[in-house]
């Protein structure tokens, strides 16, 4: 076969286009790109201060104690709110605590994380609250460097850029690059779909929410890590002590103390510690489920568990399950419901209130058929504590909300203090 000179020259230019069309080529992707916040020791310890009431920027967990209320901005700090009329809350202060993300009070201290670090603070004064007690090095971060100081969190930043398509970083969710972490866009979206005449007289026992790490039981504080249950003596409450630890070995996200035990939530399961001997809890039973982030709540007869998917949770789950737990350490799945992606909830002797598109109230006075009496929707909550049988608190993207649910069939909303946009 011959070719002719214009069909050897067609050829050729074919060709070269090609070749050219292949360099040219390229992919328009949207990830987050996290940049490392490094932190030296002299920022991560420091005072508490206190400072004017401000807006909600980042709400994280709750602790209500009284009339008082108080919600940590996440890594920041404390609001105190004076909740003696639930309908017209007061944010009185914000304790600066840079790094805090747990809180729990017993009597007049406040124990709380900072970084690396558990405090206890006095706030018998709550105009001047004073750091009386410092454990270092107590909880994990992310890492340390000896020139930058601590590794305290990622900031994220939403880039849109053009790769080649033979660019093998195109086909991953997420990819490490000049100390910086890239993750794509569907791989985020998937992860955040996944928290005058006033009186100071404080109460001696608080309630927090389901997500808590921090936990009380007669006179010890309990600690949750990802892989670690810390216990310690409030003997001398202005200054802990530890007493123990115990290896836990899995994802632990949760603790609720319930009598004479701890339940523990973690991304596979429920682990049940007898704390008969508060000073050394011992590793009762667990209850396997499948992967998904995991708070647990309890009475004397089932535990309720709720599970929900998301990049972080490890799961594709999302359910509520009720675990029998009347005769342990024999803990068996009774039932499982369905939810569309469940996050907190909370107990009353008659009713369940879960955080599911919104709120969810349910008659549980035979939790194996639970029924649904009403959901509230347009409410982005992701934990709730039943402060009362009529007086519910919840807290999420949106803000903090209180409810009355005198009658759980129409729940009527009392107050809002929202998120500042």
């Amino acid at each position: 076969m011959k070719f002719s000179l214009f069909s050897l020259a067609s050829l050729l230019s074919i060709a070269l286009l090609s070749g050219c069309l292949r360099d040219e080529c390229t992919s328009e992707q949207s990830y987050v790109r996290f940049d490392p916040i490094y932190k030296p020791v002299s920022e991560i310890r420091v005072d508490v201060t206190v400072e004017p009431a401000r807006s909600l920027r980042a709400p994280g967990k709750m602790f209500a104690l009284g009339n008082y209320l108080f919600i940590n901005e996440k890594q920041e700090g404390i609001h105190v709110i004076d909740n003696s009329d639930p309908a017209n809350p007061q944010t009185l202060a914000f304790w600066n605590i840079p790094g805090n993300v747990d809180l729990v009070i017993r009597d007049k201290y406040l124990y709380v994380d900072q970084y690396v670090d558990l405090l206890t603070i006095d706030i018998s004064n709550m105009a001047n609250p004073k750091v009386v007690c410092r454990a270092e090095n107590i909880f994990p971060l992310f890492g340390f460097d000896p020139v930058n100081g601590f590794l305290v969190d990622y900031k994220e930043t939403q880039v849109t850029e053009k790769f080649k398509c033979d660019d093998v970083r195109v086909q991953q969710t997420w990819f490490m690059e000049n100390n910086f972490l890239w993750v794509s866009g569907d791989a985020m979206f998937a992860i955040k779909t996944s928290v005058g005449n006033k009186s100071n007289v404080l109460a001696s026992v608080g309630v927090a929410g389901s997500y808590a790490r921090f936990g009380l039981a007669d006179e010890y504080l309990y600690t949750v890590e990802p892989w670690l249950l810390r216990t310690w003596s409030l003997a001398n409450p202005s200054c802990p002590v530890r007493s123990d630890s115990a290896w836990l070995g899995w994802n632990a996200e949760t603790i609720f103390p319930w009598k004479n035990r701890l339940f523990i939530g973690s991304q596979n399961g429920v682990f049940i510690f007898n704390n008969s001997n508060p000073a050394h809890p011992v590793l009762e039973t667990s209850f396997s489920h499948a992967s998904g982030c995991d708070p647990v709540v309890c009475d004397d007869q089932y535990a309720y568990v709720t599970i929900h998917d998301g990049t972080t949770c490890n799961g594709t789950i999302n359910q509520l399950d009720i675990i029998g737990i009347e005769d342990l350490p024999n803990a068996n799945l009774l039932k499982t419901y369905p939810m569309k992606r469940p996050f907190g909830l909370a107990i009353t002797n008659e009713h369940l209130f879960l955080c599911d598109d919104g709120l969810k109230i349910f008659d549980k006075s035979n939790p194996l058929e639970i029924k649904e009496l009403s959901h509230t929707k347009n409410i982005k909550a992701y934990d709730v504590i039943a402060f009362s049988d009529s007086h519910l608190l919840l807290i999420g993207d949106d803000g903090f909300f209180q409810f009355d649910v005198s009658d759980p069939a129409t729940p009527k909303q009392l107050s809002l203090i929202p998120v500042a946009q």
